[in-house]
């Protein structure tokens, strides 16, 4: 069912409710591949008539969409004011502007912007009777009181549907360029990267890679770093220097690379599909648990790629991993437990998921989290089963 407006929007989930029925909104459909399997699905709701961009203040460095917007879409239009909204999740040209804050999908970007919850300051959300209830506003600085509208952000529509959402904006640096670092090992490319994040280096991405992965992206062979270096010219070109200072000292090597082509490689390789999981561990442990993971699934066709300075590593497992996708999984479980992490299934079959709940053991704060839900859904029309715990 395909709606254009919200007040559709109220009526259709108001509708829902009272028939019993459950509904699972979506944009491009870029993110319905993470979650659990929902306990039902009798409404397949479509928000891409949503796509308008209702405000854009250049000077206050806000703007206010609905969910059906694309993100690039967002982006091009930023960009003729020289600002963007610091997100990039690795996925297609699908991905609205209400999938990015459901899945709270991020990119490299992270390293120095954080997710979305950094740059939302205001939601305007439609529950699962149809209601409305607004949190924040359209400027930064906003009343006192409770950041409600970060609530909805990672919880995959299971609270309500987000049909409005401001943020805060960013310049667009004025200087950018990135570097590809040849390094001897996982280890060595991390130490790497948390050197020039303890330095301070205008770094507004690096990503360590693991040789299948830096093939793929950067055709390059063995491990490597993928860094976005941007901002004013000074602090660039300082960035530039120390890196390749850092790199002469270390035995590394680094050469430019074209910023859109590769990170749009990035993108490509690293968008969820097949197989696909994020092991959350500590930034310390990030080069030993690559290494790891790198020597088991050899032969799985795995790309891995961690953002070291958070601790996230990413794995795209391809060839015949479906297959064999119970095992695989148990394989990143075992290391995330080595290196006391934790493991999230961004993409499985469905025969894998109805086995095991795909963000992992219950975590103490769950108790809250299904009186959330009790209060904000207690007849479970929205995506029922599909978040943590299978709320």
């Amino acid at each position: 069912m395909a709606l254009a407006s919200l007040d559709q929007l109220q009526e259709v989930l108001s509708e829902a409710r009272r028939i019993g029925v459950s509904v699972i909104a979506s944009g491009g459909g870029a993110h319905l591949g993470l979650g659990n399997v929902p306990d039902s699905y009798d409404v397949a709701l479509s928000l891409l008539g949503m796509a308008r961009i209702i405000d854009h203040e250049p000077a206050d460095l806000t703007v206010t969409v609905e969910p059906g917007v694309r993100l690039v879409d967002l982006q091009r239009r930023l960009r003729e004011h020289g600002q963007f909204l610091p997100l990039d999740p690795p996925s297609d040209d699908r991905a609205t502007i209400g999938g990015v804050l459901g899945a709270n999908a991020y990119g490299p970007l992270r390293h120095a912007y954080g997710t979305a919850r950094d740059w939302l300051i205001g939601t305007r959300v439609v529950h699962a009777d149809g209601s409305v209830s607004k949190s924040g506003g359209r400027v930064v600085k906003n009343v006192a009181g409770y950041d409600m509208h970060k609530l909805y952000v990672g919880s995959l529509g299971t609270l309500g549907v987000i049909a409005e959402s401001t943020f805060k904006l960013a310049p667009l640096p004025q200087v950018e360029s990135t570097v590809v670092i040849s390094c001897r090992s996982a280890a060595h490319a991390a130490d790497l990267v948390l050197g020039a994040h303890d330095a301070g280096l205008a770094l507004h991405a690096a990503e360590l890679l693991s040789p299948p992965a830096a093939h793929a992206v950067a055709e390059h062979s063995g491990w490597c770093v993928v860094a976005r270096v941007a901002g004013g010219a000074a602090a660039v070109e300082r960035s530039l220097r120390e890196i390749d200072t850092s790199c002469a000292a270390t035995g590394a090597r680094a050469e430019t690379r074209d910023t859109p082509a590769l990170w749009g490689a990035w993108s490509s390789t690293f968008r969820p599909r097949g197989v696909a999981m994020r092991v959350h561990v500590m930034p310390s442990v990030v080069g030993e648990a690559m290494s790891v993971l790198d020597r088991r699934f050899a032969g799985a066709g795995a790309m891995l790629s961690a953002t070291v300075s958070l601790g996230v590593l990413r794995i795209v497992l391809g060839g015949d991993s479906e297959l064999r996708a119970a095992s695989l999984v148990q394989v990143a479980r075992d290391v995330a437990g080595r290196f006391d992490g934790s493991l999230l299934i961004e993409a499985a079959p469905v025969s894998v998921k109805r086995e095991i709940d795909v963000f992992g053991p219950l975590r103490s704060d769950f108790p809250t989290m299904k009186r959330l839900k009790d209060e904000f859904d207690p007849t479970r029309v929205l995506s029922p089963g599909r978040f943590i715990g299978r709320l």
